[in-house]
């Protein structure tokens, strides 16, 4: 079997470097983006500056402002972010047709079927850094590797900004003095149990049989064994649609106010249905989800026989659905959050259902308003209440920085 080559680049820091790069005074300084340090949200991105502290990404901004209170804290700017990975996507897919785009920063891409073309698979992979780094400004690590699992080992090896490759035969010798840990997807609570075996490093995981690895683990025994080994078959996928889309929002206070939390509950319903049409995905499965003031999490979900993407349907299940976990708790609440998911590229209908497009030639027609004006030109009248009850633009900026696709 023909040798595959996997690149596999990574943006570093990418909200923190964007706003070092348009904002040079920040430069040298810890940055954490996501937020005020007062604010209950998490940081989206901390550069290394923060890292040094102890700051990382998905920390609450209290936790983070405690260990690094000398850090610049930022809400950052997701339309911003957007256009400078748009352009990182657009130089990237100049190389070859197999991109899988991992997230806003980060890609895999595979060379191999691009032979005749180049003669150096890794001089090729060195000259699309240096290119990103010129034309964006931005520093990237790069990893090659014969899959995409060790790729993704060899970038995490090269940070910050430098290139790292594992050639064909190397694989054994890279992996053997590895961390457990530097497993990809083996949590917290599986590296205790290899640690009580006294099982500390990658190497040390080749001495533990196939069976007993499934018997510790079930399933993930499996893909241990394997990923422990360097081996990944995965393709470069450049397409695959996401399992799940949602939008949330964390308050500034816990809110106890009915009206204003089926407000921010319209608001989210209207940026998912937005995200949803963008993907042209329809759902079949609505959840909502509540955090209430003491930190409990609450959900309820519901499975439509027909799956839905404009707004208005979106808000009357959501409503539903939060009408029940609301009434159900008198506390006030300090997250809302909406999720589609069990997606689907076209809108099955039941016999005798009645066809209209109407609702989606709407959501069509106000995409292409705030395409040109903004998202806030045009609302509805209940999220036009956030104007008044509640500030829009911090609504926004929350808004933003929780939304997540899953694929």
């Amino acid at each position: 079997m023909r040798s595959r080559t996997i690149v596999h680049i990574d943006i570093d820091a990418f909200f923190a470097a964007v706003e070092e790069l348009l904002h040079p005074e920040l430069k040298g300084k810890p940055i954490v983006v996501g937020g005020l340090p007062h604010e209950r949200g998490v940081a989206s991105t901390c550069n290394y500056e923060a890292r040094r502290y102890g700051v990382r990404s998905g920390m609450p901004l209290r936790q983070a402002y405690q260990l690094c209170p000398q850090a610049i804290f930022l809400r950052g700017n997701y339309q911003l972010y957007q256009a400078f990975s748009e352009k990182f996507f657009r130089i990237l897919h100049e190389y070859t047709p197999d991109i899988e785009e991992a997230s806003l920063d980060e890609a895999y891409l595979e060379l191999t079927r691009c032979r005749p073309l180049y003669a150096d698979f890794s001089a090729t992979a060195r000259e699309i850094k240096a290119r990103v780094e010129k034309e964006l400004g931005l520093k990237v690590s790069v990893g090659v590797g014969p899959n995409k699992i060790l790729a993704k080992l060899a970038t995490k090896k090269a940070k910050p900004g430098g290139f790292f490759e594992i050639k064909a035969g190397e694989e054994e010798a890279f992996l053997r003095d590895l961390g457990i840990e530097e497993i990809p997807g083996l949590g917290p609570k599986a590296q205790v149990v290899l640690r009580l075996l006294g099982i500390h490093k990658i190497g040390h995981l080749w001495g533990l049989p196939r069976s007993a690895l499934r018997q510790l683990f079930g399933l993930n025994g499996e893909e241990i064994y394997l990923q422990a080994r360097g081996i990944d078959a995965r393709p470069v996928a450049s397409f695959s649609p996401p399992k799940s889309i949602s939008r949330e929002t964390t308050f500034l206070e816990d809110i106890w106010d009915k009206k204003l939390l089926l407000a921010h509950l319209a608001y989210l319903s209207d940026r998912l249905s937005l995200a949803l049409r963008q993907e042209n995905l329809y759902a079949h499965i609505i959840e909502v989800k509540i955090r209430l003031a003491d930190f409990r999490h609450e959900v309820k979900r519901r499975l439509l026989v027909n799956p839905i993407q404009d707004m208005m349907s979106l808000y009357r299940v959501a409503t539903e659905l939060f009408l029940q976990l609301f009434s159900s708790s008198r506390l006030a609440l300090r997250l809302v959050g909406v999720k589609a998911s069990d997606l689907v590229r076209s809108r099955s209908l039941a016999l005798f259902e009645p066809v209209s497009e109407r609702l989606e030639k709407l959501g069509h027609a106000l995409d292409k308003v705030r395409e040109k004006y903004g998202f806030g030109a045009i609302l509805t009248a209940r999220e036009k209440m956030l104007e008044t009850l509640y500030p829009l633009e911090k609504a926004r900026g929350f808004v933003l920085k929780t939304a997540s696709l899953t694929r």
